[in-house]
């Protein structure tokens, strides 16, 4: 009974360090993280605005071709 208390308070005590250890880690580079993930909103922002432009511009050259071929 008195090993199976030790192992269980044993194994407690490494779960709660090593949990504390990796949070330790997480934190110091969240900064790192979050601005390459902000950077990378950024550029994929940039590409669907110049997806919108194609497709406006693409529509326009569809309206004037069926616009001057119906008259």
């Amino acid at each position: 009974m008195k090993l199976i208390i030790k192992l269980t308070t044993m194994l407690l005590f490494i779960s709660i360090t090593g949990c504390g250890e990796q949070d330790k880690q997480a934190k110091a580079s969240d900064p790192v993280v979050l601005k390459t993930q902000l950077e990378a909103l950024d550029k994929a922002k940039q590409v669907e605005r110049m997806l919108q432009d194609a497709v406006v511009q693409q529509r326009k050259t569809i309206d004037e071709s069926t616009h001057s071929q119906g008259q």
